[in-house]
């Protein structure tokens, strides 16, 4: 069991990261893709733009996904290592 735990939280570490640097990447792409003399954007507001830009992309339900999935693994695996 103690194996299995661990690779859950591994598991859910690397899903956290990956979900985060998509999530950053979707970012940027969004901020480049601004005008130059557009107000400067900021969090949900780049996504939203980003959304706006690419309305076929499955890309920022992946990243959410990504987090989602990361978070329920890290914690199961850290429930069970509590549990042992």
């Amino acid at each position: 069991m103690a194996t299995a735990a661990t690779w859950l939280i591994i598991a859910g570490v690397l899903l956290l990261i990956s979900g985060v640097a998509l999530r950053t990447v979707l970012m940027m792409r969004s901020s480049d893709a601004t005008p130059s003399g557009a107000p400067v954007l900021h969090g949900r507001e780049l996504i939203q733009q980003y959304r706006q830009l690419f309305p076929k992309s499955r890309a920022p339900g992946l990243a959410i996904g990504l987090v989602l999935a990361g978070l329920l693994s890290l914690l199961i695996g850290v429930a069970a290592e509590i549990a042992r």
